[in-house]
């Protein structure tokens, strides 16, 4: 069991480089007594470090951060506060979206939020909790809000792992895109759930390597540079190695057509871009109730 203040203090101390180079000043709010929540401390700490690292981030220097933790004894919720750039009302629903395409604010260069967000809400998900954003728009500010079940037993008496009941035994997965950054973006999501995790950028070198020979689930690319991910599924069917398991389409293609294509192709699921973590989820915990690969 874990006291979530002292998750986030933790949490502070390793954000506090961050903050106090963009001269912030921060403030931390807790409650008098121990706030129990089961989970990984290791990665709710990183969640909390990636919130206060974004505040800092998109926050003009001399900003003000907050981060409080509030128990009503069924929840228990920590509240990271800015007075920053605020979220755009268009983006705001999309924020914990695997590879948000959209910068968070008019005036900002750093490109869209990337895997942060969608790795803190996978964490959090897995910890049987929620989070969310809220912004009043531009230059507003930003409030990020995770809310954990409050845990049922004293501080300090059973550690858990906090992942869902769902969740899949871990799996060798190879993803294979030639857009390197959005694979190696996902490839650190799929490790942060515990699967081993290969990635490549082109066809001919997923059927020569031997980091492949032992993997479970393939996420394939359709417009690779050396032949298309239809192509590419066909050649792994016919391979006895990989006949076996779970081909996953992931295309910016959607359409019935073109999922039909998937199919005839060898693929079991066809996943659109932006992937939907929660739909690809799911295909992991189905392919790990397989018998694992000896």
């Amino acid at each position: 069991m874990l006291d979530l203040n002292k998750v986030a203090m933790a949490a502070v101390e390793q954000a506090r480089p961050h903050v106090e180079e963009r001269l912030h000043t921060l403030s931390v709010e807790l409650p008098p007594d121990p706030v129990p929540v089961e989970g990984d401390r290791t990665r709710l700490i990183q969640v909390l470090v990636n919130l206060l690292n974004n505040s800092a981030k998109y926050t003009p220097q001399g900003g003000k951060i907050a981060i409080a933790v509030i128990n009503d004894g069924v929840s228990a919720e920590v509240v990271v506060r800015d007075n920053g750039s605020g979220i755009d009302a268009q983006l705001l629903p999309h924020v914990f979206d695997l590879f948000t395409q959209a910068d968070r604010a008019p005036d900002r260069s750093q490109g869209g939020l990337g895997i942060g967000l969608a790795l803190v809400k996978s964490i959090v998900r897995m910890h049987n909790g929620k989070v969310a954003a809220h912004s009043d728009g531009p230059q507003r500010g930003t409030t990020m809000t995770v809310t954990l079940p409050v845990a049922q037993a004293e501080v300090g008496q059973v550690v858990r792992t906090g992942e869902g009941g769902d969740e899949a035994r871990p799996l060798s997965v190879t993803i294979v895109d030639d857009n390197g950054d959005a694979a190696h973006s996902l490839a650190v999501l799929l490790r942060a759930h515990g699967h081993t995790v290969h990635v490549y950028e082109d066809a001919s070198s997923t059927l020569k390597a031997a980091g492949a020979t032992d993997t479970e689930v393939f996420i394939l690319d359709i417009g690779l540079p050396d032949m298309t991910g239809y192509e590419l599924v066909r050649r792994l069917r016919r391979d006895p190695r990989h006949a076996d398991a779970v081909h996953v389409a992931l295309t910016g293609y959607g359409q019935q057509r073109d999922r039909e294509l998937s199919r005839q192709a060898g693929f079991d699921h066809h996943l659109v871009k932006p992937v939907e973590i929660g739909k690809l989820a799911q295909i992991l915990a189905a392919a790990g109730e397989r018998k694992p690969a000896t």
